[in-house]
């Protein structure tokens, strides 16, 4: 199911909405942590985050097209950690092993009613004290693209729907210039404080 309001603009424009090495830097990646990428897009998070490990990368997308291009950029940068996969992962789920990963990305995705079903695969696919990090649009400035403002999601609400998945927020919430907030659950920890950002 494509999720409403997720095209992509060209790839360089895409890009330059984003501080890519900041965003990298805050996820904190293990050196052999294993990774899923739910909606690769361009591969914009993808290649470096797969230069941060030296464990399995799957990167997901619904749009064969733009795993052809992240699949390209993943080849020419001499990558081998990264299996590409086109699968609709809402409908169909990722079928990777439970409790098998490190970390999952949710990036710019969350932005429907069903949100609790692409956590739910989340915690299911996590390690005990791996994380889901959660990436989103803000809603308390303009932005230049997006979905529309009423239907990106904030951090209560993230909370909200990740109730009873064992995903539990550690206090790592922040804005994430220039147009983003993101927040980090890990699964099977002591509940945290409530973000703020």
């Amino acid at each position: 199911m494509q999720v409403e309001d997720s095209g992509m603009p060209e790839e360089a424009y895409w890009n330059s909405l984003f501080d890519i090495a900041a965003i990298v830097e805050w996820l904190d990646i293990p050196r052999h942590a294993t990774v899923a990428e739910i909606g690769c897009g361009y591969g914009s998070f993808t290649l470096p985050v797969a230069q941060k490990t030296a464990g399995q990368v799957f990167a997901f997308d619904i749009d064969a097209a733009m795993i052809e291009i992240a699949q390209r950029h993943v080849s020419n940068a001499g990558l081998t950690n990264v299996s590409f996969i086109l699968r609709d992962v809402l409908e169909q789920g990722s079928k990777l092993e439970a409790e098998s990963l490190d970390l999952v990305l949710l990036f710019n995705i969350l932005h429907f009613k069903e949100r609790r079903i692409l956590l739910q695969e989340a915690a299911r696919i996590l390690k005990p004290g791996g994380v889901v990090a959660i990436l989103h649009w803000r809603k308390d400035i303009p932005t230049p693209r997006g979905p529309a403002v009423d239907t990106r999601p904030d951090q209560t609400q993230m909370l909200s729907a990740a109730t009873g998945l064992d995903l539990q927020f550690t206090g790592n919430s922040r804005i994430l210039e220039p147009f983003h907030w993101g927040m980090q659950l890990m699964k099977g920890c002591s509940p945290g404080l409530d973000p703020e950002l």
